[in-house]
């Protein structure tokens, strides 16, 4: 048992021995400086020029397509229905008739309107005209009529007064002759006052009381007109039938639609916005459109209009985008997704993102120069999705390594083995 035990010892040592006798000359040749093929070694690289250009910031939001305008007609006299002259689905203008209401009975009041006002205005004109020459002459006749008449019952009245003095009459019949005297004075008067008024035309008050029925008979008769041309609806606006709620024959009212009209021919997506971007957001602003049904289109559209106000529970604002849609292709209820452009910068130096090295709060690239990668620290400003804005650290023109950086150092050799176009 020991001699097996120190036979494995020595074995281990001598292993030892071999091992470190082997490894010696490896050492020293790790330790030896490289050589000058080594140190001119040149790491493969792909650069691009720096050039002006337009930089954006997007927000990419999702939302909902909504009509430009959408309105329920409604009748505003109540009635039968006559005739419906749309369908669903149908494209109308404005001003177009879409359908009728009966007309009988509005015709009707519009006759019975008219007629009164005829008789006021004929009234009027006899009141404007004044007496005829034959109706002053009857009246002055009646005037020499009643004055004779009065003036008889008058020597009537003094003759019996003289007999009742002498008594050869009763008090009783004097009496009677003084009523006499009285009507026939009042029959005087009256057909004196009747001539007056008939030189002189109507009182202003009767005037001014003729005028206020005029004018009411005016309304009432306008009242009519408008009622009867209410009986042919209308489209409000341009656009498509989306719905149509009444048939032919069908009881009309003044509170239930008739059709459903939407404006396509511009239509709006409906997003929301947080709001620490609405500070940056203008009317104006232009925007990328994307729905499912056309995936490969993009549509175009503008900041239309931007909510004052912010909902206090999601702190997101409504933002309308305005886009053309003639051919109707983009249809109300669509999901949609949009690319925002909040900003906007011309005539900068873009740096292709994928050039940066970020690290410990520092942005830094790689410049290519007489075949060595010369290590700069830049500032940056605006961000887009493939290119950002450099405020400092670079000029127009310069190549910049954009692949192969991380394998770099500041001065090392490389072969450019791509230079990328600019776009």
């Amino acid at each position: 048992m020991k001699k097996a035990l120190i036979l494995i010892v020595l074995l281990i040592f001598i292993g030892l021995a071999f091992y470190l006798t082997e490894m010696s000359p490896k050492k020293e040749i790790k330790a030896n400086p490289p050589t000058a093929q080594n140190r001119n070694k040149q790491i493969p690289v792909e650069t691009i020029s720096l050039h002006l250009g337009s930089i954006d910031r997007r927000l990419h939001l999702t939302g909902t397509i909504i009509s430009e305008a959408r309105v329920d007609v409604l009748s505003k006299v109540s009635g039968i229905l006559e005739k419906i002259q749309v369908e669903q689905g149908d494209r109308i203008k404005a001003n177009q008739v879409i359908a009728m209401v009966e007309r009988e009975e509005k015709e009707a009041h519009l006759q019975e309107a008219q007629a009164a006002l005829d008789v006021l205005r004929a009234r009027w004109a006899q009141m404007e005209t004044g007496a005829r020459p034959e109706e002053i002459t009857q009246s002055e006749q009646l005037v020499r009529q009643t004055k004779a008449s009065w003036e008889t019952s008058l020597d009537n009245y003094m003759r019996l007064k003289n007999l009742k003095e002498r008594d050869f009459i009763s008090q009783q019949r004097l009496d009677e002759a003084m009523l006499q005297v009285t009507i026939s004075e009042a029959e005087y008067r009256s057909a004196k006052e009747k001539l007056t008024l008939l030189r002189k035309g109507a009182r202003q008050e009767d005037r001014d009381a003729l005028l206020a029925q005029i004018r009411q008979a005016e309304a009432a008769l306008r009242l009519a007109q408008i009622h009867l041309k209410n009986t042919t609806i209308r489209a409000p606006i341009s656009g498509i039938i989306s719905k149509r709620f009444l048939d032919q024959g069908a009881f009309v009212s003044t509170t239930a639609p008739i059709v459903r009209i939407v404006a396509m021919d511009r239509v709006k997506a409906l997003v929301q916005v947080v709001e620490s971007d609405l500070a940056q957001l203008r009317v104006g602003a232009k925007a990328d459109i994307h729905v499912d049904a056309y995936q490969e289109q993009v549509f175009r559209g503008e900041v239309s209009s931007i909510s004052p106000t912010v909902d206090p529970e999601s702190r997101m604002a409504d933002v309308e985008i305005e886009v053309e849609n003639i051919d109707h292709r983009l249809k109300p209820g669509m999901f949609a997704r949009v690319n925002l452009v909040v900003q906007r910068r011309d005539g900068v130096l873009l740096l292709v993102k994928d050039s940066l090295i970020r690290e410990r709060g520092h942005t830094r690239v790689f410049v290519h120069e007489n075949g060595r990668a010369l290590l700069r620290e830049i500032s940056l400003g605006l961000e887009g999705e493939k290119y950002v804005e450099v405020l400092r650290g670079l000029r127009e023109g310069e190549e910049v390594i954009v692949a192969g950086q991380y394998e770099l150092k500041d001065m090392m050799p490389v072969r450019v083995i791509r230079r990328h176009k600019i776009p």
